[in-house]
């Protein structure tokens, strides 16, 4: 028993170890493909992509089985955590730098690696916040294997109709897309994170991405419906969060809000004071009277 226990310790730390495996060949197809052209090079940067969707199947799972197990350790957190840093930071940096960006030169690395900040970013101010109360509904920022998604898709759909041949306009907005995503990872833009009681709301925000990916797999392929599904979620998150700061009071009548309360906390606290020097005053007035009848006593 003990031994199992130990190979249960470590099963998840395997797992995280092979989405970096994963990580690691879509790296070496993306210098492969660097250095090749026509279809040899869309199948390797083909074949990266799909490395990287490997990587998010396995991060997916490790946690789960940490769970399952009750293995979760601080070990396997910090180890996780570098993992994602490769799989969805420098791996997929890498494959869009070596898709397409590579034209733009300069550009095209320094949009990489803002890319690459914003997934870094990600992951270290997930670490150090402090896990909000009860069951995590949105995510704040796009995560990172969500936005590693978003990169891959790109590629995948680029791959499926053999579009690789790129404008100058058309390089410029891939490399804006990337900034944005490294942008969106480290924003306060609300993502659903599907868990805990649902409403309709949320129901109809699946059947609707389901739907989206359905109908572009039928018609364009399944690769063009990830890339729609991806970017259905993008954009969703961007109009919820637009959505729930239309519904959210001012900042001057929440301050308003919130200075009324502490006016009404420091009353109460006042009346409560006051309530207590009456108190106070009952109980010397009553020790004065117990200590004047003594004293009426002794002069009878």
């Amino acid at each position: 028993m003990p031994k199992i226990r130990k190979a249960a310790f470590a099963l998840p730390s395997l797992i995280t170890l092979f989405a970096v495996l994963c990580a690691f060949v879509s790296i070496t197809f993306s210098f492969t493909a660097h250095g090749l052209v026509g279809d040899e090079r869309i199948t390797y940067l083909f074949y990266a992509a799909v490395a990287i969707v490997g990587s998010i199947a396995f991060d997916t799972f490790d946690g789960k089985i940490a769970r399952l197990t009750r293995t979760s350790t601080k070990f396997g957190m910090e180890l996780d955590s570098l993992a994602d840093a490769i799989s969805f930071g420098v791996a997929p940096a890498v494959l869009m730098y070596a898709f397409a960006l590579h034209q733009l030169k300069f550009i095209g690395i320094f949009a990489c690696f803002l890319y690459l900040c914003g997934a870094l970013l990600r992951l270290a101010r997930f670490n150090i916040e402090l896990p909000p109360e009860g069951v995590q509904t949105h995510f704040k920022g796009i995560p990172s294997p969500g936005g590693a998604a978003c990169i891959i898709s790109i590629v995948m759909a680029c791959a499926e109709i053999n579009f690789v041949k790129f404008t100058d306009f058309e390089l410029n907005t891939l490399a804006f897309i990337t900034v944005a995503v490294g942008i969106l990872m480290i924003s306060n833009v609300r993502y659903k994170t599907m868990k805990g009681p649902k409403n309709k709301a949320d129901v109809a925000y699946v059947i609707t991405g389901i739907l989206i990916f359905v109908l572009g797999s039928v018609f364009h392929g399944p690769y063009i419906g990830f890339f729609l599904l991806t970017s259905y979620f993008v954009l969703s998150g961007i109009l919820l969060t637009a959505l729930y700061n239309l519904k959210r009071p001012p900042r001057a009548h929440r301050r308003h809000r919130h200075a009324g309360k502490s006016a009404s906390h420091a009353d109460d606290n006042h009346t409560s004071d006051s309530h207590a020097d009456d108190n106070h005053t009952s109980d010397n007035l009553a020790d004065d009277t117990e200590t004047a009848t003594p004293s009426a006593e002794e002069d009878e």
